[in-house]
C-alpha cells in the first residue's frame, strides 16, 4: 500500500477487481454446466462485505466524499451521488447472492434464478464503478485537493486502516488466490488447446 490516499483506493480497487474476474469466470463456468462451489461463494460474500464495502467503501463514504463536498462538490447527482448509489446496488447484489446461496439446498429453481441476478450484477457494475473512481473521481481529487486537504485524506485513511488490524491483508490474499487460480486455468485451458 501507498502512503497517496488515492493510489491507496485504486490500489484496493484493484484486489476488488481480481475477485470479480474470478466472479465473472465462476458465471461463465456456471453456464457452461461446470457446478457452483457454495463455500467459495460464500467466501466471496465475505470478502465483498468486508473489504469492499466496509473498509473500502467507508474510506470513500465517511472520508473521501465528504472532503469532496466540504471542497466544494454537490453531494447529490453526479459524481457523489451516483457513486454512492452505486455502493447501495453492490451491497443489494452481494445480500442477494447470499440469499441465493442460503436457498441452494431447498428451493434450487428459485435459487438459480437470484444467484444468477447477483453475479450478472456484480460483473456489470464493478468494472464500470471502478472506472469511474481511477480515471475521473480520483484524478480530478488530486487536482482539486491542496497538500493539505490530501494529507488530510490519508491522516484519516490510517484511522480507518486501524480499525481493521490484519483482516484487509487477509482479504488482499484471498484476492490474489483467486486471481492466481483464475491465471492458471487460463493456462491450463490455453495448453489444451490444439
Amino acid at each position: 500500500m501507498t502512503n497517496k490516499p488515492m493510489q491507496q483506493l485504486v490500489d484496493e480497487h484493484s484486489y476488488i477487481m481480481m475477485v470479480v474476474r474470478f466472479v465473472e469466470a465462476v458465471r461463465q463456468g456456471w453456464m457452461d454446466d461446470q457446478p457452483l462451489d457454495d463455500h467459495l461463494l460464500r467466501q466471496i460474500i465475505v470478502f465483498m462485505r468486508e473489504f469492499a464495502d466496509h473498509y473500502h467503501h467507508a474510506k470513500e463514504e465517511d472520508v473521501l466524499f465528504p472532503a469532496m463536498v466540504e471542497a466544494g462538490v454537490p453531494e447529490a447527482g453526479c459524481p457523489i451521488g451516483g457513486l454512492k448509489g452505486e455502493h447501495t446496488k453492490g451491497r443489494h447484489l452481494v445480500s442477494l447472492l447470499e440469499t441465493g446461496v442460503g436457498l441452494r439446498a431447498t428451493e434450487p429453481d428459485r435459487a438459480e434464478v437470484i444467484i444468477r441476478e447477483a453475479l450478472d450484477g456484480l460483473v456489470k457494475l464493478y468494472p464500470d464503478h471502478v472506472w469511474k473512481e481511477d480515471e475521473m473521481v480520483f484524478p480530478m481529487v488530486e487536482r482539486v485537493f491542496d497538500d493539505q486537504r490530501l494529507a488530510a485524506l490519508q491522516a484519516a485513511f490510517a484511522r480507518v486502516d486501524q480499525g481493521f488490524d490484519d483482516s484487509p491483508h487477509h482479504h488482499m490474499a484471498f484476492a490474489r488466490e483467486l486471481q492466481r487460480r483464475l491465471e492458471a486455468g487460463g493456462r491450463s485451458r490455453r495448453a489444451a488447446s490444439p
